[in-house]
């Protein structure tokens, strides 16, 4: 992994009040096929030591197989804008497409158009940095004046160094503030390899960096809080988005002893 470590100090991205890039946050999905589902999902969070929610819009839009996408970008901005206003954490709006393990169908261009039309709705914006003119997506959405996750996901397997550097220089290269990765781990070879690309990515370019191996074998880097340069883990209040999140309560607990 070789690139230039910029000088000063770390960088912090604020996403709604609530800055990342110091203390690990707490971030939860919130996954419902409806609005009135997603609401309840909101008031769960009720005394849960949670600092930020993730909407996972591709449930909804999974809901909605079928429909012409003009129809569903507005039903989502419609909901978007219910969720935003119900929910008193800031909030990051994510599309995850099959591609990446979500729910939601979508080609390129009708991606992008729906990424578009929530960062006009919540503070931040996830963007798969895999789909195609990214930067151009991630560009938009700061237009749009939301803070960009750029993100990318293997639920198979952990890639080797090369390919964890190439994808964080992608996501550099794109412009975005804050840049996530999350693999599958086969071996605790694989976890140290997530850690330590989470370390240099965040000497590297100075941005918030959250680096997650999946599954059981992954689970400590969920708790590896800031000394290991994480940004933000993922945890649950309900259901899970992806496979080795721990409750919010576990999660906050262990943060607390390690810092």
């Amino acid at each position: 992994m070789k690139t230039q470590i910029q000088a000063g100090g770390p960088r912090m991205v604020n996403i709604g009040g609530c800055e990342l890039g110091g203390h690990t946050r707490i971030i939860v999905p919130l996954m419902g096929s409806s609005v009135d589902v997603v609401l309840g999902q909101i008031d769960a969070l009720a005394g849960q030591p949670v600092d930020m929610v993730e909407w996972r819009a591709d449930a909804m839009i999974a809901a909605m197989t079928g429909t012409p996408v003009n129809e569903v970008g507005a039903t989502l901005v419609e909901a978007g804008r219910t969720v935003a206003a119900s929910c008193p954490l800031p909030v990051i709006a994510t599309i995850r497409t099959a591609n990446e393990g979500g729910l939601a169908q979508l080609n390129d261009e009708d991606y992008a158009h729906l990424v578009g039309l929530l960062a006009a709705v919540f503070p931040a914006v996830d963007v798969e940095i895999m789909r195609e003119d990214a930067p151009g997506i991630i560009a938009a959405a700061h237009r749009a004046g939301a803070v960009v996750v750029a993100s990318n996901h293997d639920f198979d397997q952990t890639p080797d160094d090369d390919r964890l550097t190439e994808v964080f220089q992608l996501m550099n290269r794109g412009g975005a503030d804050i840049l996530k990765i999350a693999c599958q781990a086969q071996s605790p070879f694989d976890v140290v390899r997530v850690l330590g690309a989470q370390v240099w990515a965040r000497a590297a370019f100075d941005r918030p960096i959250i680096a997650i191996a999946m599954g059981e074998a992954g689970a400590i880097t969920r708790l590896s809080g800031s000394h290991l340069a994480s940004a933000a883990t993922f945890a649950t209040v309900g259901e899970a988005s992806a496979p080795g999140q721990m409750t919010a309560k576990q999660t906050r607990m262990m943060l607390d002893l390690v810092g």
